[in-house]
């Protein structure tokens, strides 16, 4: 199977790491896999890393002319291909170079990451799949009645590929809260300062772990120094690899105040069968059962984040819930069943 994922965000984050584990897996089951992406390193240089064969262009959407050309060359004019994108200028181009190519067996698939209605395109039922992350983007999409083929629309929920070798027992040094992910307003990391200071809970400390704006930094270091707990809280920054961090907390903690289409920094803790703090105004409820397998509260609630890090002090009740964590992840969201879905996917509309 020839696969070619277009990738044209300037930044790394969620979707980026989608194609790689995507990307890799598939070229590891010895597919041929390619990437297209704008020339900007903190991007290309990932997958190049992994071992990725990287062509650049401009991917500019409407505007840009030349890179439909250019795609359309690299498809060429007999082979099969799906070409996977991510956003709809993507899809703009793909379409173009599929026209371009004269290549009968070219198909678009296209991964939906963010919640948004559509938009009035024409485009949409051109594309031969849209691969949704949550049952909340695609309802979220579907609420203004886009002219699609509904046949052509899946809900695959994202999983991570690297798997924890090992679990941490978390009896080290007190009890080890950890929020880890791109530090920006709508995590509601203020919310977690507050509700940490609120708790009240006695040795326990609070690590944060990614990086933003600095005066945004500063700004909830400031927060913490007020709230007495500037002691209590670790700025550890970025890290390339989560897992060991992880493996060493108690707790995770995602308190997001945007709608997550599905929030990747939850699953970790739930892969190494951590019990996780989350709100319930994103894709959450969709994977997780309050009380059960995680705890979900209302965004914004310092109150309500308070008492859940309080009920989490038991460790019986901590582990009940991270070994149900674990066995919902296992059973439902595991590496190997987002893989198994996805080629499906692309081999459904390769025989259509």
């Amino acid at each position: 199977m020839r696969i070619i994922h277009l990738v044209s965000n300037k930044v790394w984050g969620g979707g980026e790491q989608y194609v790689l584990d995507l990307a890799t897996e598939f070229a590891s089951r010895g597919n041929d896999v390619a990437i297209v992406s704008r020339n900007i390193n903190a991007v290309t240089h990932r997958f190049t890393d992994a071992g990725l064969p990287v062509t650049t262009m401009a991917l500019k959407g409407d505007i840009d002319i030349i890179s439909p050309i250019r795609l359309a060359r690299l498809i060429g004019k007999e082979q099969p291909v799906v070409l996977h994108v991510h956003n709809f200028k993507d899809a703009t181009t793909s379409l173009r170079a599929r026209t371009l190519s004269r290549n009968s067996n070219v198909r678009i698939v296209m991964t939906r990451h963010l919640v948004k209605p559509a938009k009035k395109k024409s485009l949409y039922n051109r594309l031969d799949a849209m691969i949704f992350v949550s049952h909340l983007a695609k309802n979220e999409f579907m609420s203004t009645s886009p002219v699609i083929d509904t046949a052509k629309v899946h809900v695959i929920h994202n999983s991570i590929k690297q798997l924890p070798a090992t679990t941490d027992n978390g009896q080290h040094n007190g009890l080890a809260l950890m929020f880890h992910g791109r530090l920006s307003p709508e995590k509601g990391i203020d919310t977690l300062l507050k509700a940490f200071a609120q708790a009240q809970i006695a040795d326990a400390r609070l690590i944060i772990v990614g990086s933003g704006n600095q005066e945004y930094v500063k700004e909830l270091q400031t927060i913490a120094e007020n709230a007495g707990i500037a002691q209590q809280v670790t700025w550890a920054g970025h890290t390339s690899d989560i897992h060991p961090l992880i493996a060493k907390a108690d707790i995770g903690v995602c308190p997001s105040i945007a709608r997550e289409s599905f929030g990747l920094s939850v699953v970790e803790y739930m892969a190494h069968g951590k019990p996780v703090i989350t709100t319930n105004n994103g894709a959450q409820p969709e994977y997780i059962t309050d009380g059960k397998d995680g705890i979900l509260i209302a965004p914004d609630d310092i109150g309500a984040l308070a008492t859940a890090m309080q009920s989490l002090v038991s460790s019986e009740k901590r582990q009940a819930i991270g070994k149900a964590a674990k066995a919902t992840f296992d059973a439902h969201l595991s590496f190997p069943i987002f893989i198994e879905k996805i080629e499906k996917v692309y081999r459904t509309i390769l025989n259509k």
